[in-house]
């Protein structure tokens, strides 16, 4: 959703991208897309608007007329980029592993993913703190298309726990990506804790 005209109470309304005009829904993306290019190889602090318009062949007016800010367009780009995410696309998760394997599967990648794009932890990290109604009304999508990843992997258990393994392991998962994006922990000590705090879940005679 995108920052539409105000409501009466002088909050963004929010307009779904598609109810544009094709043309439009695609110069939209392909801004999207140049801001997400950017990304990879600089850190958001760095990127200015005019680098994205030069990117996408629009005008920097073109840009300011779908995002009212630079915060705004990077948390389209932050969901965009979680919404592609490969695992969320490789079919349903298989039922020959036990609960505990899928969802150990499903943290490890996240650490993988975020460490092969480094740029998209930091972008995140910033954005949480963001106060701009648009930005963590964005922000809050890209975290439910996470939650949602998380708990199809736990499809055989009864929605209460599903939601409560759910909530502690994302809740590791953020502190420690925190702790590694700023310099003070090592990957691999994510992925040991990652690993503990599943095994304290699902202790062995349980997990399969």
């Amino acid at each position: 959703m995108d920052a539409g005209v105000p409501d009466r109470l002088g909050r963004p309304a929010l307009q779904d991208p598609a109810s544009l005009p094709k043309g439009q829904r695609e110069r939209r993306q392909r801004i999207i897309d140049a801001a997400g290019e950017l990304l990879v190889d600089d850190d958001f602090e760095r990127i200015q608007i005019r680098d994205v318009a030069e990117r996408s062949g629009v005008a920097l007016g073109t840009v300011y007329r779908y995002f009212t800010s630079k915060d705004h367009l990077y948390a389209a780009v932050l969901r965009d980029w979680s919404a592609t995410d490969p695992i969320k696309h490789g079919g349903a998760p298989d039922p020959a592993l036990p609960p505990a394997e899928r969802i150990r599967i499903r943290l490890h990648h996240s650490v993988h993913r975020f460490e092969e794009y480094p740029t998209y932890l930091r972008l995140q990290n910033v954005l949480r703190q963001s106060a701009d109604p648009v930005v963590c009304a964005l922000f809050a999508e890209f975290s439910a298309q996470v939650l949602d990843s998380y708990r199809e992997q736990l499809f055989d258990l009864p929605d209460e726990d599903a939601a409560d393994v759910v909530a502690v392991v994302t809740a590791v998962l953020a502190h420690e990506l925190i702790l590694f994006g700023l310099g003070r922990q090592d990957v691999a000590e994510v992925h040991r804790l990652l690993d503990r705090t599943v095994d304290m879940i699902f202790p062995p005679a349980t997990a399969r």
